[in-house]
């Protein structure tokens, strides 16, 4: 069994998106370097959202992944650069990502909120719009010394 998981995320202000870009490349960063990190895919939609997949070996391994550094710090500030956060987990069979039509539907029936300071009438009703831009996505991948072979 493999650990999915996905987040959205939309960035209230251009002011916030060094920061949040900053905070994101590092994040990014320590992704690839946490054993169990199987793939993942990053995907900036329409009005400043932000979504990521990723495929875990285990839970405790995203686990270890976000409660360390710079995860942790990152989600630290989130509420004051978010009006939308929302996030899911689920075990599958596959080996292999679903893809956006399904992580934006569990996001919808089964996705939980992250507390934001100023969240957006999305956010409150969870009604956020379908993902436009699916095409765009930045393929992740672990470190080539952690990859299995």
């Amino acid at each position: 069994m493999y650990f999915v998981s996905v987040t959205r995320l939309r960035v209230k202000s251009f002011i916030s998106l060094p920061r949040f870009f900053m905070a994101n490349e590092a994040t990014i960063k320590q992704l690839r370097q946490t054993i169990g990190f199987v793939e993942g895919i990053e995907l900036v939609d329409k009005g400043l959202t932000f979504w990521t997949m990723t495929l875990w070996e285990s839970e405790s391994n995203i686990k270890e992944f976000r409660n360390s550094a710079p995860h942790r710090k990152a989600m630290q500030q989130l509420p004051d650069w978010c009006d939308e956060a929302s996030y899911l987990h689920w075990m599958q069979e596959e080996k292999s990502l679903p893809d956006w039509e399904t992580a934006y539907g569990k996001m919808i029936t089964e996705g939980k909120t992250t507390k934001v300071r100023f969240p957006s009438a999305n956010q409150i009703s969870k009604s956020y719009p379908a993902i436009k831009w699916t095409k765009s996505g930045r393929k992740l991948a672990p470190e080539a010394s952690l990859q299995k072979k």
